[in-house]
């Protein structure tokens, strides 16, 4: 009898365990629908802001006015790089997806998901408005007047890359820690393809560094601040190969 109770407890225990995140569906809402049109109302505001860079301001665009550390992203423009760096990305968000599906919970956990990369992509969007930056490529002399011409020329800060990269990763690995506790492969899995996507883009000159590293820290402070926001305050149960841990979360 004794270890029935048990087994039933234990059981009950790693059932709470399963919900990581538990969703208000109408702050869901609220907070989706206004980042969402935060977002679409930029792909207007931007055309009206920015306007199609001419010869004679491209002109004026010298390498000396850039900062020492970021001038490391005077590479020449390589599309080959820029393919690449869309490729980690989505093996990335591929990564998120397979670590925080759960087949009982997925609604939830997707709503966490989607909440994430809508308003980190709002806010990213409005900083690239607003800051208006020059890209690397535009400042070199082997790029086509009409690629620098382009007004995504002038969305360098920051990397919208690295900021949806991060913040899937952080997701992706915030849940696995809350299930089943910190792992090394996990991060790494997750961490290490947002990484190259960072790298890649300053090596194809799409980014300037200190691009892809404040779009690194905003994809993971958005993405961390929602994912505490929405946590599950229950009982959570981590099983080990050496190991087993109960606590109550507060």
């Amino acid at each position: 009898m004794k270890n029935n109770l048990l087994i039933i407890f234990l059981f009950l225990c790693f059932s709470l365990s399963a919900q990581v995140f538990k969703v208000d569906k109408k702050e869901f809402l609220l907070t989706v629908s206004t980042a969402l049109a935060a977002d679409l109302s930029n792909n207007y505001v931007d055309r009206k802001l920015i306007d199609k860079p001419s010869v004679a301001e491209l002109s004026k665009l010298d390498k000396d006015d850039v900062i020492f550390f970021d001038r490391i992203a005077f590479q020449p423009y390589s599309k080959k790089l820029k393919d690449w760096s869309d490729y980690a990305a989505y093996f990335t968000l591929g990564a998120t997806a397979w670590i925080a599906f759960d087949e009982q919970y997925w609604l939830d956990n997707l709503m966490v998901f989607s909440e994430v990369m809508i308003v980190q992509s709002a806010l990213t969007k409005w900083t690239k408005t607003l800051i208006q930056r020059y890209r690397p490529f535009a400042y070199q002399d082997d790029v086509s007047i009409e690629k620098k011409q382009e007004r995504n020329s002038q969305h360098s800060f920051y990397s919208m890359h690295s900021s949806t990269t991060f913040a899937a990763a952080t997701f992706g690995y915030y849940y696995y820690s809350q299930m089943y506790g910190r792992n090394l492969p996990a991060a790494l899995l997750l961490y290490l393809p947002a990484t190259a996507t960072a790298v890649l883009r300053v090596a194809s000159a799409n980014h300037f560094p200190s691009d892809v590293v404040f779009g690194a820290i905003a994809g993971i402070s958005v993405s961390y601040f929602i994912c505490k926001l929405h946590r599950s305050d229950k009982i959570f149960v981590n099983f080990g190969l050496n190991s087993f841990n109960l606590e109550y979360r507060f």
